[in-house]
């Protein structure tokens, strides 16, 4: 062994020590992931059936296309809390219009544009009037929750919209359409993150918007963007569900501001911003997923799900602060 590589060998070893200490808490949830799918084969017989995998698969789409646009969001340094109410409002804009006689193609164009201009608004509020994004998504999902109500007069409101219905219901063989639909937002969203000038710009941004800002990059539209992404994906999850339901129902998307955004801080990217990825968002889907089937299978109640999806949040949180130290 010559003298050169008796130096150069310690200094790889320290940086695979290096690697692998920045990067370990990166192994937690997908080991986690498989520890839980291991503990549902086990002890739950109902949980071994390709039914409830298919049906693991489904209810993650929604939730994955939802988080995903809050990923953009998060990793530019904010967080979009009216996702939620947003998925309700697209629906009942969809199902008021195609009740009073839109061709439903138009109807889902135009509560798609609604939702577009409501991230856009919001991203304004939040970049140029620096106004806190807490403060404007909080006050946009209480307006949206809101005109939910106005809209539906408070009951739900059966439409029939074949493509939509065909969307969410369908299959491709064995494969649900709606799971087809999702794997193409995540492979979009992976693409523009990693492979645009926008991805680029969204993760300076986020690691710091006055350094970002200092080397040319236009902070604010950057932000708008975000915002205006997280609409679009949260509204298009709306039509989604109306597809789905077959109805557009007053409690669409009560709760999921915060399973998505449970989703994305589990998966590992950084409340702090400038740090995740698509992939990431996918794992932590697919844990709650798999999480929720399991506690289903458990006979736990709905009540009890919510305290394990809070639970969740919190330790999302707790790693992601694990993660920065």
């Amino acid at each position: 062994m010559t003298q050169e590589t008796q130096i150069r060998e310690p200094a790889r070893r320290a940086e695979a020590r290096g690697y692998l200490r920045d990067h370990a808490t990166d192994l937690v949830l997908p080991i986690a992931l498989v520890v839980l799918i291991v503990v549902g084969l086990t002890l739950f017989p109902s949980f071994r059936s390709v039914g409830n995998f298919v049906n693991i698969l489904t209810f993650s789409s929604i939730l994955l296309i939802v988080a995903i646009g809050e990923t953009f969001v998060v990793i530019g340094r904010g967080a979009d809390l009216s996702v939620g109410s947003m998925v309700g409002f697209s629906g009942a804009i969809l199902a008021i219009l195609v009740i009073d006689g839109w061709p439903p193609v138009l109807a889902a164009a135009t509560a798609l544009m609604f939702g577009v201009g409501i991230g856009i608004a919001q991203g304004l509020l939040i970049a140029k009037l620096r106004i806190s994004f807490l403060i404007v998504t909080l006050g946009t999902f209480a307006i949206l929750r809101s005109q939910v109500q106005v809209l539906l007069q408070g009951q739900s409101k059966t439409v029939s919209v074949p493509f939509l219905e065909t969307l969410a219901t369908g299959r491709v063989g064995p494969i649900p359409i709606i799971v087809i639909v999702a794997v193409l937002a995540y492979l979009l969203a992976t693409w523009v993150l990693r492979g645009t000038g926008f991805g680029r710009a969204l993760y300076a941004v986020g690691s710091s918007p006055e350094a970002a800002r200092l080397a040319g990059i236009p902070a604010a539209k950057v932000t708008i963007i975000a915002f205006a992404i997280s609409a679009l994906a949260a509204s298009f999850a709306g039509l989604l569900t109306v597809g789905s339901l077959g109805s557009a129902q007053t409690t669409a998307g009560t709760g999921m501001e915060m399973t998505a955004l449970s989703a994305v801080l589990l998966g590992g990217t950084r409340f702090s911003g400038g740090y995740g990825s698509a992939t990431r968002t996918l794992f932590g889907v697919l844990f709650l997923g798999v999480l929720n089937s399991i506690l289903y299978a458990a006979g736990v109640s709905s009540f009890w799900q919510g305290t394990a999806s809070g639970l969740v949040l919190i330790a999302a949180v707790a790693l992601d602060r694990t993660r920065k130290d």
